[in-house]
């Protein structure tokens, strides 16, 4: 026998899942070459700026020096065009030049023009790429996957594939739980409900957390629909946990904190009728098994939010009646 007491409870949904970063970026080479260097390593944290990998740049070192000298040549070439159409304009002027000779050495300044700006574009071109040659951290975060070695072959970004992956970081310390909900719950559920985390790896323990988001639209698995929802870890410990950790999320949907309690083994159902016993004559004023004097009397009862192993009544019964356990 047990008696009901006045207790809180907590309605929950269960949403099942794994631990994700709030933010995840993968990073690839803006050019072709070899891996020269990986300058970190899975799991390292990384600050924004810091160098990740390094591309072979001797090969674009040279084009550069070539680059350079094609711009000092082709400065030369312009300042010789300048001269010697700043000569015809004056012998234009005089009547010593014709305007054919004037409008050859205006072409031919205008031609050394516009290759001084060419050799300038492919040398700034050159010069950016070699930049590229040391892929940097965007942002503070930490190392998931190095997809690369040293010696391997890299494809830039703007190939048709999307270039190689060299590395997957993670953002922040901020990490959430992408887990799905059953359809049937997920009504109950509401952004910013607090929620408790607990992953495999620390058996028990408990990660607090709220609702942050909800999927908008459903997927269907194994004929079931389900909505994505994840819940941020607000927890101070939140370092102790990694990305991909499996875990749930017990979101609290519902608290009453003065219910009328029983154990569910209380509960007696006919077709759609619920009912408690309750015990009677000398089995009301012990805790001796059933049995009394008086055989236990059958009351209806209406329940609510059912907990585990314990329900709410909400009538039908009242705090410190002794209900008969199976």
């Amino acid at each position: 026998m047990e008696t009901a007491s006045e207790a809180r409870i907590e309605r929950k949904v269960v949403a099942a899942g794994t631990i994700e970063p709030s933010r995840e970026v993968e990073i690839r080479s803006r050019i072709a070459g070899i891996v020269k260097k990986v300058h970190v390593s899975r799991g390292e944290p990384v600050a924004a700026g810091a160098p990740l990998v390094e591309i072979e740049r001797e090969l674009l070192e040279a084009r550069l020096m070539e680059a350079e000298a094609n711009v000092d040549a082709a400065a030369v070439a312009l300042r010789f065009a300048r001269v010697a159409l700043d000569r015809t304009i004056e012998l234009h002027e005089t009547g010593s030049s014709s305007d054919q000779i004037r409008d050859d050495a205006t072409a031919r300044f205008e031609k050394a023009q516009a290759e001084r700006a060419r050799v300038g574009a492919v040398a700034k071109v050159l010069s950016t790429q070699l930049s590229y040659s040391t892929v940097r951290a965007s942002m503070d975060g930490r190392v998931l996957v190095a997809h690369v070695e040293e010696g391997s072959a890299v494809s830039p970004v703007t190939s048709a594939n999307g270039g190689t992956l060299l590395l997957t970081l993670s953002g922040d310390r901020a990490l959430h739980l992408e887990g799905l909900v059953d359809e049937h719950e997920i009504v109950r559920v509401q952004v910013g409900q607090p929620a408790r985390v607990r992953v495999e790896a620390h058996g028990d323990r408990v990660f607090e957390g709220r609702v942050r988001e909800i999927a908008p639209i459903g997927q269907r698995l194994q004929n079931v629909t389900y909505f994505e929802v994840e819940i941020e870890i607000t927890d101070p410990e939140v370092d102790s946990l990694r990305p991909r950790m499996s875990g749930e999320a017990e979101i609290i949907t519902e608290v009453v904190d003065s219910a009328v309690v029983v154990p569910e083994l209380a509960l007696r159902y006919e077709g759609d009728q619920t009912f408690v016993e309750l015990a009677t004559g000398a089995g009301a004023d012990s805790l001796a098994p059933r049995g009394g004097s008086l055989p236990p009397e059958r009351r209806s009862v209406e329940i609510g939010i059912v907990d585990r192993d314990r329900v709410q009544i909400l009538s039908g019964l009242a705090p410190g009646e002794r209900v008969v356990l199976d």
